[in-house]
């Protein structure tokens, strides 16, 4: 019987094994169930890392039967809980308390260090675990722990504790190194998911930023000069990026904060700011420190400012009134200068972002570009318009040469305008007083009661007598202010406090002043002070244009006089010296035609000259009794018919025997039936003459030739000649009166220089013209235009 007791039959081997088998095959189930679970989660779940790991520590508990799981994630050095099974919240506080120690003593310090799972039978065995805190609050006996390893290295940690001594199988301690595995893989797909959202984030802020920059630019270069909808979009993406309940904006003189657009503010808080927009820093608020540092300025909490706590009334208005919080204000700086800030405000204690603070000091940056563009859009207009207002005076100055009155019309209203004035003088000095010249304004009252103030003292306590007797510019911000100044009743009815005079300025003296006025008691600019320089030399022009033109026209008017009187004793010596100059020369040809007896040969001789140089003294006297005619407007013509074949053969016929003497051709050339000519005969024959004559007297070789026939509707003459050419610049000026061509032959030739001059007349008379064309060396062509029928004209001196 002892032996069937202690040999066990071959079925009941077999019915155990069997068993045995079937438990393994239930567990293996399990286990796979678990672990399909932990997949289905982790799919579902792909980006809910909390949901995947509390599953994983559940399913761990279930399979390995172990109380309590813990999944710890590595972050700054420490091993933070992600995920806790079987760990009461008074255990969890407790665990708190005694913090956690990573080294070999510790589950987790071994764990991490080896990078392996590590297996504890037994803690109260293992004589180097010294972590007893932990196990005194938890009573852990049996410990697994298993490495969460991304890449080979150790991110975190699987811990599974039992109470009892219980070890952890090989098969457990397997599945848990694929739970470990899971998850690894849950922590990178939710730390890649929020990388990728991050980035989602950040390009989506990005291009909120972008759109709203280019939704300002686009403002700025469509509305260049027009700050209000440019501050608005500013403001109002300013407000939204930032996720601030509201936003202001300011700019700054150098002295104060002037408010200009606010976005979303309080209704009271903007009446406030709309009623008195203008800030002035007194205590050491956000403004004060932004005009010290120029750096952004920004306050997590209002209320904590040392400047509310003293009841500065800007901080304690936007707290209180606006409810403002937090603050963040940037500054608008224009080549490190300080032009104005931008605020914006949440009414709860939120801190702002340095991304945040970012994007106000981009929008700031664009806002400076918008004044900017305003500034320099407003100074191009400006000089646009005071060259417009110069060139306007100077139009007047050239249009009104005789009279200054109109130039000083023009400078007042312009000085008016620009310089947005109530009421502008223009005045003259006279002696000791000063008199009205101009006077404009928008007040009629204004401007009647200034213009009883004059004429006006020198003495007299004004700007404009100020300028007058300092001859510089006087500069008043506010008269009223002034206890000298003398016409604060004017000022009062005229409604105006600022005032500028500019004296009018020549040779050093002061001659006249411009004054303007206007309400706003403050300096003019300096643009605008320098206009009115620039109106006062115009102003000094126009009057130096009137008294040359008078001073002129009265020389002109004596020169005309003495000129008429030298014509008059010319005409009247060329009468008195032709008369007699007749008798020597009739006298002369009868005693050598022997009408008072014969004479001796050398006699005849004498004679001969004297009837040559007599008639060449008489042609030189009809000659300047010829310009004396045309300078006193008497030379006239006497219109006949004539026939041009005939004065040419005149011509011919007087200097043929000049033309012999020198052993020159003389050729004509005259067209066949050309019509009668109606004109002056005797003054076209003079006219040809003289061609014909200077052609002969200045041509020593070769021929002179004579050409008339029809041409452009009329007569064409033309005398060429082979003599030395005329020098081209002297061409157009041996027309004027007594010129002659600079050079040796013609003053050996002689002559007055008058004859083509008086040509030159004679032909421009019947309507023609006459010029000259020459090449040095080859001789020269004068050609005549004459109309066929000419009308009796006068000269032209």
């Amino acid at each position: 019987m002892s032996a069937t007791v202690a040999t066990a039959s071959p079925d009941q081997d077999r019915t155990r094994t069997v068993e045995e088998l079937r438990r393994e095959l239930s567990a293996a189930h399990r286990r796979e169930a678990a672990t399909a679970e932990v997949l289905r989660i982790i799919s579902r779940s792909a980006f809910d890392l909390q949901s995947v790991l509390d599953a994983l520590v559940a399913s761990a508990a279930h399979l390995c039967d172990a109380p309590m799981v813990a999944i710890h994630v590595q972050r700054d050095a420490q091993l933070p809980g992600r995920a806790r099974h079987g760990f009461p919240p008074e255990m969890v506080e407790a665990l708190s308390k005694i913090g956690q120690v990573l080294d070999r003593g510790s589950l987790a310090g071994r764990t991490i260090a080896q990078g392996q799972a590590v297996h504890i039978a037994d803690v109260e065995a293992d004589a180097e675990y010294t972590f007893r805190d932990f196990t005194r609050i938890t009573g852990a006996r049996s410990m697994l722990g298993v490495p969460l390893l991304r890449d080979g290295r150790p991110v975190g940690l699987l811990s599974l504790y039992r109470t009892r001594v219980a070890p952890f199988t090989a098969k457990q301690i397997d599945l848990m190194a694929t739970f470990a595995d899971q998850a690894v893989i849950a922590i990178e797909n939710t730390r890649l998911f929020e990388v990728e959202q991050q980035h989602t984030r950040e390009l989506k802020e990005a291009l909120e930023q972008q759109t709203a920059a280019s939704e300002v630019l686009e403002l700025i270069s469509s509305s260049p000069g027009e700050l209000g909808p440019v501050f608005e979009a500013v403001l109002t993406n300013a407000a939204r990026i930032c996720d601030a309940k509201f936003a202001n904006l300011f700019l700054y003189d150098g002295e104060a904060f002037r408010h200009v657009a606010i976005h979303g503010g309080p209704p009271l808080f903007a009446e406030l700011y709309h009623r008195d927009p203008v800030v002035r820093p007194v205590a050491m608020n956000a403004l004060q420190r932004l005009i010290l540092t120029k750096q952004p300025q920004h306050v997590p909490d209002v209320t904590t400012e040392q400047a509310y706590r003293d009841g500065d009334p800007a901080t304690v208005q936007m707290a209180d009134v606006a409810g403002a919080r937090t603050l963040l204000a940037v500054p608008l700086l224009k080549e490190d200068r300080l032009v104005g800030a931008i605020g914006i405000y949440r009414q709860e204690v939120r801190s702002f972002a340095p991304k945040q603070i970012a994007v106000l000091t981009s929008f700031a940056k664009q806002a400076v570009i918008a004044l900017e563009n305003s500034r320099l859009l407003n100074s191009l207009r400006e000089a646009l318009q005071q060259q417009t207002a110069t060139a306007d005076v100077l139009s007047v100055i050239s249009r009104s040469p005789t009279d200054a009155q109109p130039v000083f019309d023009i400078i007042g209203e312009r000085s008016e305008k620009l310089c947005e004035a109530e009421i502008s003088v223009v005045s003259m000095v006279r002696g000791d007083t000063i008199e009205l010249a101009s006077i404009h304004g928008v007040n009629a009252e204004g401007v009647e009661a200034a213009r009883r103030a004059f004429p006006m003292q020198r003495h007299s306590e004004t700007v404009t007598a100020r300028a007058v007797r300092a001859g510089t510019v006087v500069h008043t911000a506010d008269v009223l202010d002034d206890a000298q100044y003398a016409m604060k009743d004017v000022a009062l009815v005229g409604g105006y406090r600022s005032c500028l005079g500019v004296p009018m300025m020549r040779d050093g003296q002061v001659i006249g002043a411009i004054f303007v006025a206007r309400a706003q008691a403050a300096l003019f600019s300096d643009a605008q002070v320098q206009l009115l320089r620039t109106f006062a030399d115009q102003a000094v022009i126009a009057i130096e244009n009137t008294r040359l033109f008078e001073e002129i026209a009265r020389k002109s008017r004596e020169l005309e006089v003495a000129s008429q009187h030298k014509s008059q004793f010319v005409a009247n010596m060329s009468h008195e010296l032709r008369t007699p100059l007749a008798a020597i020369l009739g006298y002369a040809e009868l005693i050598q035609e022997g009408f008072y007896g014969p004479l001796p040969e050398k006699s005849m001789d004498a004679l001969t000259r004297i009837r040559s140089n007599g008639k060449h003294l008489l042609g030189l006297i009809n000659t300047v009794l010829d310009i004396a005619k045309i300078e006193s407007g008497q030379f006239t013509l006497n219109i006949g018919e004539y026939a041009l074949e005939s004065v040419v053969e005149t011509v011919r016929a007087a200097t043929e025997s000049l033309a012999a003497a020198k052993n020159l051709a003389l050729k004509t050339e005259v067209a066949k039936r050309m019509p009668l000519g109606l004109g002056d005969e005797q003054r076209l024959t003079q006219v040809l003459l003289n061609l014909v004559g200077n052609a002969l007297k200045f041509t020593d070789a070769g021929e002179v030739r004579i050409i008339a026939m029809p041409g452009n509707g009329g007569f064409a003459v033309s005398v060429t000649d082979t003599g030395p050419g005329i020098p081209p610049e002297e061409q157009t000026r041996i027309f004027d009166e007594f010129h002659q061509v600079d050079d040796s032959n013609t003053k050996a030739k002689g002559g007055t220089g008058l004859g083509l001059a008086i040509a030159k007349q004679i032909v421009q008379m019947h309507g023609g013209r006459i010029w000259v064309e020459s090449t040095l060396g080859k001789g020269s062509t004068f050609q005549v235009e004459l109309p066929i029928r000419a009308q009796n004209a006068e000269a032209t001196a």
